[in-house]
């Protein structure tokens, strides 16, 4: 009898999602490929638990793009941005790269909100800026779970995005750490990049599995449909208008309407003079009490 091998694998394919926020953003080749890895890393982080869970990666550091957010939800809905989203203009992104130097260094904070009254937050140091290299550090070292993980982003020599995805191994109870290894050297040399590249807009999280673990009996246990999906909505804006001093107010009253964009998803919403003084008129008993 041969015991079965204790891994756990997840595969996400993220090309739309990642030429999206790509366009929102306007983001350079350069900052679409590690807005789209982080995309990716948040999506596979955000199914380690049951139910409900949240995932959000934020990436500081002392590169030319500054940071990235992303926010990412078991559901399939992920959303990010850049901080600078025009660094390095002049990078072409045809073949796989190394962008250790767009984020430089610094730190990425982990915050996992599974619905509980509490949220687990870690933070590391940047093992090198490559976003999944560094996310794979963070499980090893903080959550002390063996694991190979791995996000790319394959473009054409104008930018676009020709496919995108990631996988995380994980060793369960009892599982061989020797194949997450060996499947880490193969991700490190360019195996999912060229899975991605070979397979491109028909790529499938199932044959990425079976392109980079080919002898590797898969069971497939769930499926999620991604989007880049922002939570943010005119209501929401409005909401966040309320909590505005009366002086605030009265100058965008003044100006004839309030210009808010979302960071995430870069979508502008225009809340007009009407409505800012029915906030005005809900805010000033409160303020003169």
């Amino acid at each position: 009898m041969v015991r079965p091998l204790s891994i756990r694998l997840v595969a996400v394919v993220t090309t739309g999602l990642c030429g999206e926020a790509g366009r929102r953003h306007q983001a350079t080749p350069a900052v679409t490929c590690a807005l789209g890895r982080g995309l990716s890393a948040g999506m596979l982080l955000a199914t380690l638990t049951q139910g409900g869970e949240r995932v959000t990666l934020q990436f500081s550091g002392d590169g030319p793009v500054r940071g990235l957010t992303v926010d990412a939800y078991d559901s399939g809905d992920v959303r990010g941005y850049p901080t600078v989203p025009g660094a390095w203009p002049e990078r072409s992104m045809a073949g796989r790269q190394r962008l250790q130097g767009l984020l430089g260094d610094g730190i990425v904070n982990i915050l996992r909100d599974i619905g509980l009254s509490e949220r687990y937050q870690g933070q590391v140091s940047l093992a090198n800026g490559e976003i999944d290299e560094d996310i794979e550090a963070y499980l090893r070292r903080s959550e002390q779970v063996p694991s190979a993980l791995s996000c790319e982003v394959v473009m054409d020599q104008a930018g676009a995005v020709l496919a995108a995805g990631g996988l995380l191994a994980q060793v369960m109870p009892g599982g061989h750490e020797d194949r997450i290894w060996t499947l880490q050297q193969a991700l490190r040399s360019g195996g999912l990049y060229e899975a991605l590249k070979e397979a491109g807009a028909d790529a499938t999280p199932a044959g990425l599995m079976h392109a980079l673990l080919p002898d590797l009996e898969i069971e497939l246990q769930d499926h999620h449909e991604l989007r880049f999906q922002c939570r943010c909505s005119k209501e929401r804006i409005e909401g966040m208008l309320t909590t505005l001093g009366l002086v605030d107010l009265d100058e965008m009253i003044a100006e004839g309407f309030a210009e808010i964009t979302c960071n995430y998803c870069n979508q502008t919403y225009h809340v007009m003079a009407e409505t800012l003084s029915r906030i005005r008129e809900r805010n000033s008993p409160r303020e003169n009490n």
